[in-house]
């Protein structure tokens, strides 16, 4: 569970041993492990090189172990980090004992992080559950999660509030059974107008803090619709069949087909149509209103994790999506091209 009011985090090493009985892929036999507990967790040991097999190191997580292999790994142990419930104004979809469905605003981090202690989801629900709430054992400053949205993308989340409905909605997640759809608007209309995107995502080699299609990155794919032609824009539906940091907006750059607004991924500028006096005025406007990238998470369907009753909930458009959908019309009629 997690502390609250301890000392920020400190990431110590913890030597783990493991004698294999039955002959499966290495990331299986480790994610049973307590201190790892998830095929997802195991994968990110394994490549990150702290795995060995029988005295050597192993990066590939399908590798092979058979009877008696002695698999090593060192897993790291994080001290639990300040987390400091706070009254923040929070769109509770659904909750019942195991978990809750938040409609997440913009500009809130789902977690803490590195000089943002304080003002995200996190601290919102500690102070709603009024206790602890169940985390990874190496990541002590994210209860509750289970997945992620960037802190700009709105919409639905959900959070479980005991480890079991943690360890059930995770294993939803790496078995890719949880439905999530999005929608966003997009620079240009898409070619073809539904499609699938398949192309490995990893850390931008220009720059650290984004990502970037690469081909030694990780598996990503995103399925997409096109719903409307706004002109130089489009509104889109997408599918997430992985869920790799920043996909959508890296898949969409990499399409050239930015998401309004998505200034690190080359969206907060005129990219369709003529570039007139009138029309930078106009998308001026979009931009001080729309100061973010224009993508919500629109539907979440999941298995609930007590009863195995199928859940699905629908969060309608946030306020500067509808409004910039509707300027964007006004575009299509006076500044066509």
């Amino acid at each position: 569970m997690c502390s609250r009011g301890a000392a920020p985090g400190r990431i110590m090493k913890k030597q783990n041993v493991l004698v294999a009985e039955t002959e499966q892929r290495l990331d299986v036999a480790l994610a049973c492990m307590p201190d790892i507990g998830s095929r997802n967790r195991a994968q990110k040991v394994i490549r990150a090189g702290c795995v060995t097999v029988d005295e050597k190191t192993v990066l590939r997580p399908s590798h092979p172990v058979t009877p008696g292999c002695v698999i090593r790994w060192t897993s790291p142990t994080v001290e639990p980090m300040s987390l400091l419930p706070q009254a923040l104004t929070m769109d509770i979809v659904y909750e019942d004992e195991s978990l809750l469905v938040i409609n997440k605003p913009a500009r809130m981090p789902v977690h803490p992080g590195a000089g943002r202690p304080t003002g995200t989801l996190v601290n919102a629900l500690l102070h709603h559950v009024g206790g602890d709430l169940p985390h990874a054992p190496d990541e002590p400053f994210r209860p509750g999660i289970v997945h992620r949205l960037d802190m700009d993308t709105t919409g639905l989340l959900v959070v479980a509030k005991n480890d079991a409905a943690h360890r059930a909605l995770q294993s939803q997640f790496e078995a890719r059974s949880v439905d999530r759809h999005y929608v966003g608007i997009v620079w240009g209309v898409p070619d073809p107008r539904s499609g699938t995107i398949d192309a490995p995502i990893g850390r931008s080699a220009r720059n650290r803090i984004i990502m970037a299609v690469r081909p030694d990155g990780r598996h990503a794919i995103t399925h997409y619709e096109t719903h409307e032609i706004l002109g130089p824009a489009a509104l889109v539906q997408f599918k997430l069949e992985t869920g790799r940091t920043h996909q959508i907006r890296v898949h969409l750059s990499y399409m050239g087909r930015p998401l309004i607004g998505d200034a690190a991924y080359g969206g907060a500028t005129i990219r369709h149509g003529p570039v007139t006096r009138n029309r930078r005025a106009f998308y001026a406007n979009i931009f001080d209103v729309l100061d973010r990238q224009a993508l919500h998470a629109r539907s979440l369907g999941f298995c609930h994790p007590d009863s195995g009753v199928r859940m699905e909930f629908v969060a309608d458009l946030p306020e500067d999506i509808i409004w910039t959908r509707e300027q964007l019309r006004k575009d299509v009629a006076h500044f066509r091209g």
